[in-house]
C-alpha cells in the first residue's frame, strides 16, 4: 500500500521534469539569432507582400528585405500624400514594389543590411530634391544688335528740256542743238543702245518734261509733254522726243517747266535721290510775256522755281546751250546752277555750269551729269529707321571697313531717319564691282516705319 503513493509522486515529478525540459527548450529556440536562421532558410516568402501600391509611385524603391516575413502584410497604399509606409517586419523577401505613383511617397522598406529593422521612418527627401532643382534663369529681352537690310534706291532723273525754236540752231556740220541732245539721250534709230536713257533705264528712273509755248497764243501756255519717272521708261520718252516735229517748237517758259517737274517729283512715293537736268538754250520767258527776250522777271522766276525745288530735296543741274559771246545768258544760267545745288545765286562759290557750246561739249555735259548723278549712294532701311539723334549708336561698314559718320571724304550720314547715304570715296567705290554694305544698330534706337 505504501508503494502507490511513491509511484504517484514519481509520476508527478517526471511530468514536472518534462514540462521544465520542454519549457527550457522553447526558451532556447526563442532566443536563437535570427541571422543564423536566415542562413539556413531559403527565402520562400509565402507572404503576399508585393506592396501593390496603387499610388503610382515614380520612385523605384526596391524592398531588398532578406528576412523571412511571417506577417501577411498585404497593404494597398492608395494615399496621395507623402506617405512613408515603412514595413517594420524583418522580411527576407526581395519583393519589388512596382510603385508608379507620382506623389512624393517614399514607400521605403528599409534595406536589410543583415540586422533587424529599427522601425525608424526614413527621412522624406522629396521636398529637398525639389528645392534643389536648378532654377531656370530669368529670361530677359536682351537687345542684340541688328544687321539691317539695306536696299539701294534708284536715282530719279527728270529731264526738263527746252523745246523752243532756238533749239533748232545748227551745231556742228550737220546737227542741231536738238538732234545732238536727242542722240545723246536716246541714241539713233540703228543704235538706240548708245543713248543714256536706254542704257540706264533699268537702274535709273527717268522722266521728262518737255516745255514750250506758242508766242501768239499765250492762253495755251505752257505746252507741256510729260512722262512720270519710272524704271524702263525709254519707250514713253522716245515717243516724246520727235526731233523734226515743229508743232511744239516755240517760246521758252522755263519757270513753268521747272514747276511742273517739281510737282511730279514731289508726288512720287518713297525715298529716292531726285535730280533735274535742265537743258535750255538761254533766255527764258513767262506765260505772261512770251514775246520778250532777256526778261529779268523771267530770269528771277526761273531762279525762284529752282530754289523751291532744292528746298523740296531736288537738285538741279544745268546744261546751257548758249553762244560763247552771250555773257548775259551765261551769267543768268550760272545763277540757276548755283541755287540748284543750294548755293547763293550771287555768291562767290560757284556750282558747275555745264556749257554745251559744241557738239562734243554738249554730249560730254549731258553724259557727265547723268553718269555721275545716277550713281546711287542712298540706301533705305527695309521698313525701319533710326531714331533722330541716335545715329552715333550704330556703325556702317563697307566690305568690313568701318566708315566714319559725317565724314565727307570717306564716310556716311543719315540722309533721313530711313536712309543711309555714303559720302566721298565710299560712294565712288561702291559703284564698281561687287561690295558688301552693312549697318549695325542696337535695337533700342531702331524705329518701325509705317
Amino acid at each position: 500500500m505504501t508503494e502507490k503513493p511513491m509511484t504517484l509522486l514519481s509520476t508527478i515529478v517526471l511530468t514536472l521534469a518534462l514540462i521544465l525540459i520542454a519549457t527550457f527548450g522553447g526558451l532556447q529556440s526563442c532566443s536563437e539569432d535570427p541571422s543564423k536562421k536566415q542562413a539556413a532558410e531559403s527565402d520562400t516568402d509565402t507572404d503576399t507582400d508585393t506592396d501593390t501600391d496603387t499610388d503610382k509611385d515614380t520612385d523605384s524603391d526596391t524592398d531588398s528585405d532578406t528576412d523571412k516575413d511571417t506577417d501577411g502584410d498585404t497593404y494597398t497604399d492608395t494615399d496621395t500624400d507623402a506617405d512613408t509606409d515603412t514595413d517594420t517586419d524583418a522580411d527576407t523577401d526581395t519583393d519589388t514594389d512596382t510603385d508608379t505613383d507620382t506623389d512624393s511617397d517614399s514607400d521605403a522598406d528599409p534595406v536589410d543590411t543583415g540586422n533587424k529593422d529599427t522601425g525608424e521612418k526614413p527621412k522624406d527627401t522629396s521636398s529637398q530634391s525639389k528645392d534643389s532643382d536648378t532654377t531656370e534663369p530669368n529670361e530677359t529681352d536682351s537687345c542684340t544688335n541688328l544687321d539691317l537690310t539695306l536696299n539701294r534706291q534708284p536715282v530719279t532723273i527728270m529731264l526738263v528740256v527746252d523745246h523752243s525754236a532756238s533749239m533748232d540752231l545748227q551745231m556742228g556740220d550737220t546737227d542741231t542743238r536738238w538732234s545732238v541732245m536727242v542722240k545723246t539721250l536716246m541714241g539713233t534709230a540703228t543704235h538706240p543702245e548708245d543713248g543714256l536713257v536706254w542704257s540706264l533705264e533699268r537702274s535709273v528712273k527717268f522722266g521728262i518734261v518737255l516745255f514750250t509755248a506758242k508766242r501768239n497764243q499765250p492762253e495755251t501756255c505752257p505746252l507741256l509733254q510729260t512722262v512720270a519717272p519710272e524704271l524702263e521708261s525709254g519707250d514713253d520718252i522716245a515717243e516724246i522726243f520727235k526731233a523734226d516735229d515743229e508743232t511744239y517748237k516755240g517760246a521758252s517758259p522755263v519757270p513753268a517747266g521747272v514747276e511742273e517737274a517739281t510737282a511730279i517729283l514731289n508726288a512720287m512715293d518713297g525715298p529716292s535721290k531726285k535730280v533735274m537736268l535742265l537743258a535750255t538754250d538761254g533766255d527764258p520767258q513767262t506765260c505772261d510775256n512770251l514775246a520778250v527776250n532777256d526778261d529779268p522777271a523771267a530770269q528771277a522766276a526761273t531762279i525762284a522755281s529752282v530754289e523751291a525745288a532744292y528746298s523740296a530735296g531736288i537738285s538741279t543741274f544745268v546744261v546751257g546751250m548758249v553762244d560763247a559771246e552771250d555773257a548775259a545768258a551765261a551769267t543768268y544760267l550760272q545763277k540757276v546752277a548755283n541755287v540748284g545745288v543750294g548755293l547763293s545765286a550771287d555768291g562767290s562759290e560757284k556750282a558747275v555750269f555745264h556749257q554745251g557750246l559744241t557738239e562734243s561739249s554738249l554730249v560730254d555735259a549731258i553724259t557727265e551729269i547723268i553718269t555721275v548723278e545716277s550713281q546711287s549712294c542712298v540706301y533705305e532701311l527695309d521698313g525701319k529707321g533710326i531714331a533722330p539723334g541716335d545715329e552715333t549708336e550704330g556703325t556702317v561698314a563697307l566690305d568690313g571697313q568701318l566708315l566714319e559718320l559725317n565724314n565727307d571724304d570717306y564716310g556716311w550720314r543719315m540722309k533721313s531717319p530711313s536712309e543711309i547715304e555714303l559720302l566721298g570715296g565710299a560712294c565712288t567705290d561702291i559703284q564698281l564691282g561687287s561690295h558688301h554694305l552693312e549697318a549695325d544698330f542696337p535695337c533700342e534706337v531702331i524705329i518701325i516705319l509705317e
